[in-house]
C-alpha cells in the first residue's frame, strides 16, 4: 500500500494513473472478443443504455443525459469488426450547435477510459482521500464536483480490446493494435459519433492521458485529414514521441526529460537539503543547468576529462539526492527505474513510477528494480470497484461482459526501426489549421510522462514563434494523475475550462 509522507520545506498539496509506454511482446491470451454465447460466437453487443441526471455543481444544478452504448466499426464489405464502447455526457436543453464536445481517452496502450471517467471529467468520481492516497474500503463514487460538464459536453471512449470495447475475431488484433491502426480506429469512432448524434457544428476538442498523448496528437491530424477541425487538443501527462522516454543507448533525450522531475521527488522526500524552497524554484533550476552544462556533457560523451565529470556528477548528486560516486558510476545517466530504488535505498524503501511522493516497503534493501509502483497500486481497487458499481447501478449497463481495466493488446505494432512518435502529426495539426490550439498538463513528480520530456519534444517540432504561440503549459504539484487530489483536480478543472473558453474566443 502506497504511504505519502510529509512534503517538503513550504508544504503544497500533495497526487499518480494508469498508462505509460508497454513494452511489445507476444500476447499471452487471445485479444478480448466478449464472452461466450451458447451458441459459441462471442457476445460482443451491448444493449445501449440512456438515463438523466441532475448534478448540483458549485455553478448551480446541471441537467444531463448519460448514453451509454457502443459504435460499431465496419470493413469495406459492411461486416462490424469492432464495436468501441463510450459514454456521452450531454448537458440537456443547449445548442448542440454552440455547445462544445470533448472525446477523451486515457493510454496504456491497452488501459480503458476509468481513470479520466471516474477520476477527472465524469459527474461521478472514484473517492480518493484528498492527498490522493489510498481510502479505506469499501468504495462508492461520489459527486463531482469538478466535472467538465460544466463547460463541455464529454464523451469517454474505450479503446478496442478495453472496457467494454471488443473486437469481433481475435484475427483481427493487428488491424486495430499499433499506433496508426488505433489511431484510424478512433477517427472513425469520432466520424460515426458525429453524425450519429448529429454534433458536425459543435465545437471539437480531444483530451488524451499519457499514451493518450500519442493518440491525441495523431488523431488531431487525422480528423483534420479526413474534414474534421478540432478547436483544441488537451495532453495529459502525454507524450507524443516515445525516443524522450525510452533510455536506450545512445539517446541521451531520455536523461533530460527525467533530470527535472526526478529533482523533484528528491526535494519532496527531504533529500536536497533547505536550499530550494519550492519545487518550481528547483525544477526551473534544473532546466537552466540542462541548458548550459548537462545536455552539451552528455553529447560529448567519453570526450568529458574527469574532471569535468567529477564536476557534473557533483551537480546531479545536488539536485538528486544521491551520492556523487553513484552519478559517476551509472556515467552521469540514471535511468527513472534505477532512481526509483536508490533515491529511499537507506531506508528500505521505493519511489512510486506514477508518482513519486508515494512510497512501498521492499522485502530487501539490495534489489536493483522496485517489486511493485506503490502510485499504481493506491488506485487501482477505489478505480475499479466505482467504476464497474457506476456503470451498472447507475448507467443501467446490463452485460455478462467483464469491464477490462487493462486489455491485452499486445503485440502493438510500432513503426519498424524507429521510435513511435506523433509530434509530426501534431506540428502539421498546428501548422494546417490556424486556430488549433494545444494544452499540456504535466504533474511535477510524474516519474512515467515527466514534464521535460514533454517540453524537450515541443521543441523539437519545428514550429514558428506564432505556432508556438498556440501552445500552453500547465503544471502541478502532483503525479500523473493530478486529479486524484483535492487542490490539483480544482486547478486541473479551471486550466481546461480557461482553455476551452480561449479556443471559442479565437478568431
Amino acid at each position: 500500500m502506497g504511504t505519502l509522507p510529509a512534503q517538503g520545506p513550504e508544504q503544497g498539496p500533495p497526487g499518480g494513473f494508469q498508462g505509460g509506454r508497454a513494452r511489445q511482446g507476444r500476447p499471452t491470451t487471445p485479444a478480448p472478443t466478449g464472452e461466450a454465447t451458447p451458441s459459441g460466437s462471442p457476445n460482443i453487443e451491448l444493449s445501449p443504455s440512456i438515463t438523466k441526471h441532475t448534478i448540483n455543481l458549485p455553478s448551480g444544478p446541471l441537467n444531463y443525459t448519460a448514453t451509454a452504448a457502443q459504435i460499431p466499426l465496419r470493413n469495406d464489405n459492411g461486416e462490424v469488426e469492432c464495436r468501441m464502447f463510450y459514454v456521452a455526457y450531454t448537458k440537456d436543453g443547449e445548442d448542440v450547435r454552440k455547445r462544445p464536445v470533448t472525446f477523451a481517452f486515457n493510454g496504456g496502450p491497452g488501459s480503458a477510459t476509468l481513470w479520466l471517467h471516474m477520476g477527472a471529467l465524469g459527474p461521478k468520481r472514484a473517492p480518493m482521500n484528498d492527498d490522493g492516497s489510498l481510502p479505506k474500503p469499501p468504495y462508492e463514487s461520489v459527486d463531482n464536483m469538478e466535472s467538465w460538464l460544466d463547460f463541455t459536453d464529454v464523451v469517454v471512449i474505450d479503446a478496442p480490446g478495453t472496457g467494454y470495447s471488443r473486437l469481433a475475431r481475435p484475427e483481427l488484433a493487428s488491424k486495430y493494435f499499433g499506433i496508426r491502426q488505433d489511431i484510424s480506429a478512433f477517427t472513425s469512432f469520432i466520424r460515426e459519433f458525429l453524425g450519429e448524434h448529429q454534433r458536425w457544428r459543435s465545437p471539437l476538442f480531444v483530451a488524451g492521458e499519457s499514451y493518450g498523448g500519442i493518440r491525441g496528437s495523431g488523431l488531431s491530424y487525422s480528423l483534420f485529414r479526413s474534414g474534421i477541425a478540432l478547436n483544441g487538443f488537451i495532453s495529459i501527462s502525454g507524450t507524443s514521441n516515445y525516443m524522450t522516454l525510452d533510455g536506450m543507448r545512445g539517446n541521451d533525450s531520455t536523461y533530460i526529460g527525467f533530470l527535472p522531475s526526478m529533482a523533484a521527488c528528491a526535494w519532496y522526500h527531504h533529500k536536497l537539503g533547505s536550499r530550494f524552497k519550492t519545487v518550481d524554484a528547483l525544477v526551473r533550476e534544473t532546466q537552466d543547468w540542462i541548458d548550459k552544462e548537462y545536455a552539451s556533457a552528455l553529447e560529448r560523451g567519453d570526450s568529458l576529462s574527469a574532471k569535468e565529470k567529477d564536476h557534473v556528477a557533483s551537480k546531479l548528486s545536488e539536485y538528486l539526492g544521491l551520492s556523487k560516486k553513484y552519478c559517476l558510476g551509472s556515467n552521469l545517466r540514471i535511468t527513472e527505474r534505477a532512481f526509483f530504488r536508490e533515491l529511499l535505498r537507506d531506508e528500505g524503501m521505493t519511489i512510486g513510477r506514477y508518482d513519486g511522493r508515494l512510497t512501498g516497503k521492499e522485502e530487501t534493501m539490495v534489489g536493483e528494480r522496485s517489486s511493485g509502483d506503490p502510485s499504481d497500486e493506491a488506485t487501482t481497487p477505489p478505480f475499479t470497484s466505482t467504476v464497474n458499481d457506476y456503470l451498472q447501478r447507475d448507467l443501467k449497463i446490463d452485460t455478462t461482459m467483464r469491464y477490462l481495466n487493462s486489455g491485452n493488446v499486445r503485440p502493438w505494432e510500432e513503426p519498424e526501426g524507429s521510435y513511435g512518435e506523433t509530434a509530426s502529426d501534431l506540428r502539421n495539426c498546428i501548422a494546417k489549421n490556424p486556430t488549433f490550439k494545444v494544452l499540456y498538463c504535466c504533474g511535477y513528480y510524474d516519474l512515467a510522462c515527466p514534464l521535460n520530456a514533454t517540453i524537450y519534444t515541443v521543441n523539437h517540432m519545428g514550429l514558428n514563434d506564432e505556432q508556438r504561440s498556440r501552445i500552453s503549459y500547465e503544471y502541478y504539484p502532483a503525479g500523473h494523475m493530478m486529479y486524484i487530489e483535492k487542490s490539483s483536480r480544482k486547478k486541473f478543472h479551471d486550466d481546461c475550462a480557461q482553455f476551452v473558453k480561449d479556443c471559442l474566443a479565437s478568431k
